[in-house]
């Protein structure tokens, strides 16, 4: 169950990343993110009581952000790349 819950979280964070907004899913959608990576989220933030504090949306990136490091972290990535990718997601619009 869990891992179908992860392939599904990482269709909707596709989506995102093809579309580049947030604004392509719906309340429903997040809410699931948020689920899901919820314990991720723990562990990845230094601060996890301030991460509940920000805007959705900033989230959301965040959400993106580890799953990225995660997906990336088995592979060697230069320092262009990273600067790529950063890139790559501060053009996410993030409409609500």
């Amino acid at each position: 169950m869990e891992k179908e819950k992860r392939e599904k979280a990482e269709i909707i964070i596709k989506k995102i990343l093809q579309e580049k907004s947030l604004s392509v899913i719906n309340q429903d959608e997040k809410a699931f993110l948020f689920d899901v990576y919820s314990d991720d989220m723990k562990i990845a933030s230094k601060d996890y009581e301030l991460f509940l504090t920000l805007p959705e949306s900033e989230k959301l990136i965040n959400i993106i952000l580890v799953v990225l490091k995660e997906y990336i972290g088995s592979w060697h990535v230069s320092p262009e790349e990273m600067k790529q990718l950063s890139e790559y997601i501060k053009t996410i619009s993030k409409d609500e």
